[in-house]
């Protein structure tokens, strides 16, 4: 007996060890994880997973690579599948970056397998969970010096919302980028949205200054969609390196570090504490206190200020708004071992992160952040859906099936019966049925159309006189017959998915190198299918918004009219402009009050404001200039986060709709019945 169970554990010892590397046999190794680390706080934000491609044979393979994120309790209801194609020659390496997305309140499982052309699997292979939400630090240092120390740290910002990853002060991850087998450099995102999770980057100015092509157009666009980059300055020439002068806006040169930097400062840092004292309550999450602290000898040493451009002095060294986002010359260097060990440049950088992670919430809808699977998104798809408008079919039929129920019934039947033959009006009934019938038919097709068609509603966020910004578009699909449809990105960079509560409309996000595309998309007959898309788009010459000695002076370079335009001066009142033609100037007082309440001011947990959107506010003056403004600046206020500051008390906001939207009359194959285009402008800057 005890022979044949051993037998029978070592069978299925082999069976184990033989089965799970199968794949090998066929000649395919895989190795993948999150480009922004094994754990990446990812939430329901976009992120890349890279894939790294092993042949062990001889002969070339080619198939496609398949990423998917699935709920694990609800894997047939929420489930993304991204596809992209691969090609590795024999005893080659090669790397695939594929983008996905996570859920609401829930980290995805995650597998990748590898298919031949065939369909034949050849490798699959289980990542680990990301996590919910928390700050996070990517340094493009394969070795982080100063993440050694910081790692696991508590991040002072009060309680975050749920959103955004629960309640208790958040703690930090860092991470670090891997490193591509074929080429020796780090693998970086290609795409803005998969920098989405982090809060800080990371980088010595020779890293930005190798950067090129996509790689570099991703960070550059996710700092100009909010983002905070970090940068420490290694080599002199690279003051003078394209990309660093674009992001502060001029030349740049070293000068004397404030004096402030070399004193004591007081950080704010968590405490653990299990008290009911401080900022926290008493379970545990810790209190908010104060730690006084200079920096060493040897990092007074080496530190250095910049000046140029639009730099400022900041308490990390030199700041600059590029966008949405912050540029930060380091006035020390984290790469230096002893520096890096210094509890006062750890505790800066972590002030950079706590000061990043808090200001983001000036962006409604931040890039590649928004979560897809969100309720509140119902509340775009009735701004998008054309069965909204057709309620009026609703009436008119139920007026048709009341005429009928008259005249079918007691009129027919008195007619009969006047002329000698009450039975008669037996033979007429489907006569007055049939007709019924077939003018609800016509009643219906003539409201919800006889050919399919598509909306856009989409917002653009930008930072005064930026001449791009970030774009997120919501484009509902509203064919007459069932079928599968085929979405295109608008741009290369950009990501795409459905949006809505549910995924049962069955699809596949294609990755290529034109792009990314929506396959297979099951569309329904006479209902609207939403599909999000995060992106950048153009804007002309910008929006400039100067200030004017407590006024502010709005120029309209953005090659259309803006039509239905607020503008927020800072802590101020609101002022209407039924328009502002493209190149004409306008100043905010010389356009009508409308006071300062323009949304509800909520205070959070840890003390800070934000104000909010109430667009019932302020509808009926934007209707005026552009019917329809109101509702859909009311619809997307709803799936912006509650901790959105819509009107941030120091600097001017200017909300609008672009004239013309996007000039596009097509959409996959279907025709544009509404392109709608709304645009907020953030923050003081461009020439008046």
């Amino acid at each position: 007996m005890l022979q044949r169970l051993f037998l029978g554990v070592v069978a299925l010892a082999c069976l184990l060890l033989l089965g799970r590397p199968a794949a090998a046999d066929k000649g395919l190794l895989l190795e993948a994880a999150p480009v922004l680390g094994p754990s990446v706080p990812s939430g329901a934000a976009w992120f890349s997973v890279s894939v790294r491609v092993d042949n062990t044979t001889d002969a070339q393979i080619e198939g496609n690579l398949e990423l998917t994120a699935e709920l694990s309790f609800s894997r047939e209801e929420a489930k993304v599948l991204t596809r992209a194609p691969f090609a590795v020659a024999g005893k080659g390496k090669v790397t695939v970056l594929l983008p996905t997305h996570g859920f609401s309140r829930t980290p995805p499982m995650l597998r990748v397998r590898a298919v031949d052309t065939a369909g034949t699997e050849l490798a699959d292979l289980q990542l680990s969970e990301p996590r919910t939400p928390e700050p996070l630090l990517f340094d493009l240092s394969v070795s982080s010096r100063v993440g050694a120390g910081l790692r696991g740290m508590k991040v002072p910002v009060g309680y975050p919302s749920y959103s955004r990853g629960g309640y208790g002060p958040p703690v930090l991850t860092v991470a670090t980028p891997a490193v591509n087998a074929a080429t020796g450099e780090p693998v970086l995102p290609e795409r803005a949205a998969g920098y989405a999770a982090a809060t800080v980057v990371l980088a010595k100015s020779e890293q930005i200054a190798r950067l090129k092509g996509p790689e570099l157009e991703a960070l550059s666009s996710w700092v100009l969609s909010g983002g905070s980059l970090g940068v420490v300055i290694t080599r002199p020439e690279d003051l003078r390196n394209a990309t660093l002068k674009a992001f502060v806006g001029g030349e740049i040169a070293t000068a004397a570090p404030a004096a402030e930097m070399k004193n004591k400062r007081v950080f704010t840092i968590v405490e653990e504490s299990t008290s009911g004292s401080g900022s926290y309550p008493s379970y545990g999450a810790g209190r908010i206190v104060g730690k006084e602290l200079a920096p060493s000898e040897e990092t007074v040493t080496g530190l250095v200020g910049y000046r140029g451009g639009n730099l400022r002095p900041s308490p990390w060294g030199a700041s600059a708004s590029y966008g949405l986002g912050e540029i930060h010359l380091l006035a020390f260097d984290t790469n230096a071992e002893k520096a890096a060990s210094d509890e006062w440049v750890q505790l800066e950088v972590l002030d950079l992160v706590r000061q990043s992670w808090t200001r983001d919430s000036t962006v409604a809808l931040p890039h590649g952040r928004v979560p897809l699977d969100e309720p509140e998104v119902r509340n775009v798809r009735k701004e998008l859906d054309p069965n909204e408008g057709a309620r009026w079919a609703i009436v008119v039929a139920l007026l048709i099936l009341l005429g009928y129920a008259v005249l079918a019934g007691p009129v027919n039947f008195h007619l009969a019966t006047k002329k000698g033959h009450p039975l008669r009006a037996l033979r007429h009934l489907p006569i007055w049925a049939g007709g019924t019938m077939a003018l609800i038919v016509v009643l219906g097709a003539a409201a919800k159309g006889f050919v399919g068609r598509v909306r856009h509603l989409s917002m653009i966020e930008v930072g005064a006189g930026m001449p791009r910004g970030a774009i997120t578009r919501f484009r509902g699909f509203y064919a007459s017959s069932a079928g599968e449809l085929l979405v295109r990105a608008t741009e290369r960079g950009s990501v795409l998915d459905v949006a809505g509560p549910t995924d049962d409309t069955g699809r596949v996000i294609v990755v290529d190198r034109d792009g990314a595309r929506i396959e297979q998309l099951q569309s329904k007959p006479w209902q609207t299918v939403v599909v999000r898309e995060d992106g950048f788009v153009g804007l002309g010459g910008g929006i400039s918004v100067v200030d004017k000695g407590g006024d502010v002076e709005v120029k309209n370079r953005a090659a259309r009219d803006l039509v239905a335009v607020l503008v927020k001066v800072p802590a101020g009142d609101a002022y209407f402009f039924p328009r502002i033609a493209d190149g004409d100037s306008v100043r905010a007082t010389a356009g009508e009050k409308l006071g300062k309440k323009l949304g509800r001011v909520r205070v959070t947990a840890g003390g800070g404001r934000s104000h909010q959107l109430d667009a019932s506010l302020f509808s009926q003056k934007v209707d005026s200039a552009a019917r329809g403004a109101g509702a859909a600046w009311t619809a997307l206020s709803f799936v912006a986060d509650n901790d959105t500051d819509w009107w941030p008390d120091d600097v001017p906001v200017v909300l609008a709709q672009l004239e013309g939207g996007e000039g596009r009359s097509s959409d996959s194959g279907l025709r544009m019945d509404i392109d709608r285009v709304l645009v907020r402008v953030v923050g003081y800057g461009g020439v008046p």
